[in-house]
């Protein structure tokens, strides 16, 4: 279901905007093996502990939950431009993603780290 070109642009703007909320599936990319993750950073997130980390095979920024199975559950993209997005690789934790402001906060938190790896590879 949509919103059709005649809406009304407030209408249109609204569900644009609840759509960029949402955490796009991915299936196509398989999460790294939880030995393999280098753990960049953590976040307590809803209740839970949340870690970001890259691997050398998939240089990605993912996401995973320390007491989960499998761990990994998606990864950040975009940290370098305005618009970063999470992007999940197992359906196990839609719907905590979708709670609240979780997926709003993974990505302030993913960034954060982000960049602050970032300020460590360069100084």
């Amino acid at each position: 279901m949509g919103v059709g070109r005649r809406a009304p642009h407030r209408v249109r703007a609204a569900y644009a905007h609840a759509l960029e909320a949402i955490p796009l599936p991915v299936r196509a990319i398989s999460a790294p093996v939880e030995e393999a993750l280098t753990v960049l950073g953590t976040a307590e997130i809803g209740g839970r502990t949340v870690q970001f980390g890259t691997t050398i095979a998939a240089p990605r920024l993912w996401v995973a939950f320390a007491d989960a199975i499998p761990p990994v559950f998606g990864y950040l993209s975009g940290l370098v431009t305005s618009q970063p997005q999470l992007h999940l690789t197992t359906e196990a934790h839609r719907d905590w993603t979708g709670q609240a402001d979780h997926t709003d906060t993974l990505i302030g938190h993913g960034l954060a780290v982000w960049h602050e790896a970032q300020r460590w590879c360069e100084g």
